[in-house]
């Protein structure tokens, strides 16, 4: 997953907003999130030409990134 030094942002909503800026550089999304919201992040990427993976569950994404709530993705900002 994301390097502890990069900064991120978490969720859809977030994610698609920095895309529109140009300012991501990686998606990771999880497997467990649901089919539209990762079908969704997926098009998005492939629209702005960005490196997407799906892997971890909604809970190992919030345990990794130490937020409280499970999470469907988090977006990897450019540096």
């Amino acid at each position: 997953m994301a390097n502890s030094t990069k900064k991120i942002v978490i969720g859809k909503r977030q994610i698609l907003r920095e895309l529109k800026k140009n300012n991501i550089e990686e998606i990771f999304i999880a497997a467990d999130a649901e089919t539209q919201y990762i079908t969704e992040l997926i098009e998005a990427a492939k629209n702005h030409g960005i490196s997407y993976r799906i892997g971890s569950s909604m809970n190992q994404i919030a345990v990794q990134q130490g937020i409280e709530v499970p999470s469907g993705a988090i977006g990897v900002l450019k540096a």
